[in-house]
């Protein structure tokens, strides 16, 4: 794999960096950058996970105030060089799901299109980790940590799939006060011509 590649992503031309996850593998990308943008309609927004940034380019260029976290430092990375490709000020932070963010800042929607697969081994690689959450740690700290950035009437958004472990997730949210209602639903290929089918899920964690 070269060490950057551009693709199309709905009706951006984005970088892909090495070790970012890329959405030309896998079709959830596309979708979730057509539903979320439109839900927000220029607010404060916080994107956990945010690989490429094109969701938060999305975001951005409807007018959203965006600040992007990601574990992975080539996402970071990435995600700045997109954002000054597109001539956007995103601000851009390295680190684990709210571990970047100052205890005052707040938000009127936080997002993350989790790793769907509840893994029950540790993973070190830091690519499949885009994938893969171990016994879903990641899922647990960005639901728990969430009222302490979300604004008054805030809300927090998931996105997820129908290959994730849905029961899990009810009841992580059900600890922590909050009831998962679908926004927005889509029955597509996985990957882009393939032939296995994968419903996605964009959740609205209500309190």
């Amino acid at each position: 794999m070269p060490p950057r590649y551009t693709v199309s992503c709905g009706d951006f031309e984005i970088t892909v960096l090495k070790n970012v996850y890329a959405p030309r593998f896998f079709t959830d990308s596309v979708w979730f950058l057509d539903v979320v943008p439109v839900i927000l309609k220029g607010t404060s927004f916080l994107e956990i996970g945010c690989g490429t940034g094109i969701i938060s380019i999305a975001c951005a260029m409807q007018g959203a105030n965006v600040v992007a976290t990601d574990i992975n430092p080539d996402a970071v990375k990435n995600t700045r060089i997109n954002a000054e490709n597109h001539n956007l000020e995103i601000d851009v932070r390295e680190g684990d799901v709210y571990g970047p963010l100052r205890s005052s800042e707040r938000f009127n929607f936080i997002f993350w299109a989790h790793p769907f697969n509840n893994s029950p081994e540790p993973v070190n690689d830091i690519l499949l980790r885009s994938g893969f959450d171990y016994q879903y740690e990641g899922l647990k700290k960005y639901i728990a940590g969430a009222r302490d950035h979300l604004t008054p009437k805030g809300r927090l958004l998931l996105g997820t799939g129908d290959s994730a472990d849905i029961g899990t997730i009810t009841s992580v949210a059900a600890e922590h006060g909050y009831t998962p209602v679908v926004l927005e639903a889509i029955n597509m290929p996985l990957e882009e011509g393939g032939d296995i089918m994968i419903r996605y899920l964009l959740l609205d964690l209500t309190r």
